[in-house]
């Protein structure tokens, strides 16, 4: 084989590669502005790199969920991703969220929480995110909104539903609970009640009978 023939070969492979890394380039991007201004609720954690823009939207698609179940503690786990329909500008934005059974209308929904969440890009148009909801804040059967926002502006929102028990049954189960404990505690103190009555009441017959003798 000759040098040219060697030089060529080797063209064409970074040729290939460059081409490689620009599709997937522009794949991201294209994501970005198909899902523009939404936050997707996800059932698992998207992979680091995907072949194709079609591939990417595809997963999102397909594993994206408006239902979350609760975890074992009765919390609720799940990943999202946002999308941004221009550069954020900036290392902080706040996730915000909103109970929603009155309507999602500035009106009618009700603010229930929010923290900070840091990025490692300030030019970044989406954003990853494990979110994490615990009691009592947030409760079961419930319909809420998850946003986006920054400085104030809303730049991506979604909406899901927490599955699982109710915190109104979980405080009658600790009622009930209680109440049968409180009634397990009457018993046994009835029962040795008893039992002293019944040993007091031995010991006097036991002395009356030693008094006829």
């Amino acid at each position: 084989m000759s040098k040219s023939t060697v030089a060529n070969g080797f063209a064409l492979i970074a040729a290939a590669l460059f081409l490689v890394v620009a599709v997937g380039e522009v794949a991201a991007g294209g994501v970005e502005d198909v899902f523009a201004g939404k936050v997707i609720v996800l059932k698992k954690k998207p992979p680091s790199w995907f072949r194709s823009k079609q591939a990417f939207v595809k997963f999102l698609r397909s594993h994206s969920t408006r239902l979350v179940y609760e975890n074992e503690d009765h919390t609720w786990s799940f990943e999202t991703m946002a999308f941004f329909r221009r550069p954020l500008g900036d290392y902080e934005v706040d996730m915000v969220f909103y109970d929603v059974e009155a309507g999602s209308g500035k009106n009618q929904r009700r603010f229930v929480d929010s923290y900070a969440q840091n990025t490692m890009d300030r030019n970044t148009r989406s954003l990853s995110h494990k979110t994490h909801l615990t009691r009592p804040q947030f409760d079961a059967k419930i319909r809420y909104m998850i946003t986006v926002q920054s400085r104030g502006r809303e730049l991506a929102k979604g909406f899901f539903e927490t599955r699982g028990v109710s915190q109104a049954a979980i405080d009658q189960q600790k009622r009930l609970e209680h109440e049968m404990k409180k009634m397990e505690k009457s018993m046994r103190e009835l029962e040795e009640k008893a039992r002293r009555q019944q040993e007091e009441e031995k010991k006097r017959n036991d002395e009356a009978a030693g008094d006829l003798f």
